[in-house]
């Protein structure tokens, strides 16, 4: 099970690196906001997948893979926010050098998606600092939805 989660995850870096090759960039500043924005790209592929440990620890039936995961997650956890407000930085660079590179055009669906993406991301550190004050269900909940939602919009922007 686990190598094929990591399978899945290598696989989707690995198709937006060559996207992104594909696609070219016009300048070398567009090339720095592609580069900053896949770092980021991995780093939150990084925090999206501790929702997949603590799933794999609720549906494993083995305890010795129960205890492992929740050893890994524990020490993911610690990393959790640097991690987040890291790739979040990396965005806001992304942003900047997108919109002052492509100014003249700040209205095509490229950009509207980075928009959308840029909100959700504005709601999805809004719900883990919710969590973080008070942890129950429905923020929870409300966080890691966030969190797929957000991603979504993130791979709709890569491939647009």
């Amino acid at each position: 099970m686990i190598w094929k989660w990591l399978t899945v995850n290598v696989l989707t870096v690995l198709i937006i690196l060559v996207w992104s090759q594909i696609q070219g960039y016009e300048s070398n500043n567009v090339l720095l906001g592609k580069l900053l924005a896949q770092m980021a790209f991995i780093l939150f592929l990084i925090n999206l997948n501790m929702y997949f440990v603590f799933l794999m620890i609720r549906k494993s039936k083995i305890r010795q893979v129960k205890v492992k995961l929740a050893k890994i997650s524990k020490r993911m956890m610690k990393y959790h926010i640097p991690i987040a407000m890291t790739a979040t930085g990396l965005i806001l660079f992304h942003a900047g050098i997108m919109i002052n590179a492509y100014w003249g055009n700040l209205y095509n669906m490229k950009l509207t998606s980075g928009y959308l993406g840029f909100v959700l991301l504005a709601i999805l550190l809004f719900s883990g600092l919710l969590r973080r004050r008070k942890a129950t269900g429905k923020r929870r909940k409300f966080h890691y939805v966030m969190a797929f939602v957000f991603f979504a919009i993130v791979l709709i922007h890569i491939f647009l």
